[in-house]
């Protein structure tokens, strides 16, 4: 199986509620430069049966990708091999870092979000949790801030509502 056959079947786009959960992952690739150099951000985990991978592009699509170490055949490996490479990983922690080394590669753009994964891999829940970590991070940037909350809106913050003559056409 070709390696972009074997990748479209093993992932899944995720829906508008996964990307108004983590804007920040969302324009993490797409701000420049975020981190120190533009990267397409992919969120995983590993473990002695497999990997999860979400991968958030520049164009605001988030897909999911799972398989099994015992799926992924040698045209697929290679195709491991280059996303380990090319972007930049998260991974839980040190634990998911040798099970991926172990199998694929070593990753060359690694952070590690120092959480651990409170269920299997296939647990959304325990997987957007540790996703909930990696997203903290990126709204702490200041170039992803000033995106999420302009300065024009961030005066507005902790402001009571506006008053109904704020919200009159006619003058007073």
């Amino acid at each position: 199986m070709s390696s972009n056959s074997f990748f479209l079947k093993h992932a899944t786009a995720r829906d508008a509620d996964w990307q108004v959960s983590y804007p920040a992952l969302a324009m993490a690739s797409s701000i420049d430069p975020v981190d120190e150099r533009r990267k397409q951000i992919v969120v995983a985990a590993a473990d002695d049966t497999g990997v999860r991978m979400l991968f958030f592009s520049t164009l605001g699509a988030i897909l999911d990708f799972r398989a099994s170490w015992a799926e992924i055949d040698s045209s697929a490996r290679s195709w491991l091999t280059f996303t380990v490479r090319w972007y930049r990983r998260w991974l839980p922690d040190a634990g998911h870092v040798r099970a991926l080394e172990q199998h694929a590669s070593m990753p060359t753009d690694l952070r590690l979000a120092h959480c651990s994964i409170g269920g299997r891999l296939s647990d959304d829940a325990a997987f957007r949790r540790y996703l909930d970590n990696v997203e903290r991070h990126y709204r702490r940037d200041a170039k992803i801030a000033r995106v999420l909350v302009p300065d024009s809106t961030a005066d507005d913050i902790g402001r009571c509502p506006p008053s109904d003559a704020e919200y009159s056409l006619t003058p007073e």
